[in-house]
């Protein structure tokens, strides 16, 4: 019963307050002030960790009386949780797709008004540089999903704490305007008859499959090709409070 208590506090305290982070330290300590081994994997399996699990720190916490269970709970978090994000390979490399934020965003209304609504108005939000600094060669992509939700507190990848797939990002191509050095997409716009339509998508937006990979990951593949270009990936779903979802995953296919 006491050994139950103790979890149950431990489990309630994360809830409570904003997730500390569990590193190499924090299993030395909890080891040191007598816990056992299940709960010292519950606190691990519970919290956002942050493990160094190279040989020579398994060696020193092996000399340090951690368990052989917790040393291996410990390689297979720090496998699962170490990335969130957008990723794609570069020959055996790894590599994250960077965000930008939009620079700024204009719409031609009057245009619209001095054709009386034959012209739509349109909201326009612009990218700086006429090519992103993530240069794609691939037509695959991962994405890594974090195991704290947003109501733990907001992180800086808040995406994919807030997200749970790929299915609340939308695929799109980005027009080139190379006068201006930058990138744009539509973020909105209304008809003649006065329909406003908010967000980015619809009929632009680019197709993809999703497989599960597990551990919170998925492989991403656009269905249709990927022609030499300008791309983003964009968070369409709903905006946690405190979020702000002014960024968007873009790059460049070679």
């Amino acid at each position: 019963m006491k050994k139950i208590l103790l979890v149950a506090f431990l489990l309630g305290f994360n809830v409570i307050q904003s997730q500390e982070t569990i590193t190499n330290q924090s299993v030395i300590d909890l080891i040191d002030l007598g816990f056992d081994t299940e709960v010292v994997a519950s606190k691990i399996n519970s919290s956002p960790v942050e493990f160094d699990t190279s040989l020579k720190e398994l060696k020193r916490l092996k000399s340090l009386n951690v368990p052989p269970n917790i040393l291996t709970l410990m390689i297979q978090k720090s496998k699962t949780v170490a990335k969130v994000g957008i990723y794609y390979f570069n020959g055996d490399e790894e590599m994250a797709i960077y965000p930008s934020m939009f620079s700024g965003n204009k719409s031609n209304s009057l245009t619209s008004a001095l054709t009386a609504g034959i012209v739509s108005a349109k909201s326009k939000s612009y990218i700086p540089n006429e090519r992103s600094n993530n240069k794609v060669t691939t037509q695959e992509f991962n994405f890594y999903f974090s195991n704290v939700v947003a109501s733990e507190g907001l992180t800086k990848n808040w995406w994919f704490q807030t997200a749970s797939s790929p299915n609340e990002f939308i695929l799109l191509e980005l027009n080139v305007k190379r006068s201006k050095n930058q990138r744009e997409l539509v973020t909105g716009k209304v008809d003649g008859l006065g329909n406003a339509q908010a967000g980015v998508g619809g009929d632009n937006s680019i197709p993809f499959k999703i497989e599960n990979t597990g551990n919170n990951s998925f492989k991403v593949i656009p269905l249709d090709y990927l022609k030499s270009g300008e791309y983003a990936f964009i968070y369409s779903g709903t905006v946690p409070q405190g979020g702000n979802n002014n960024t968007v995953f873009d790059f460049s296919v070679q």
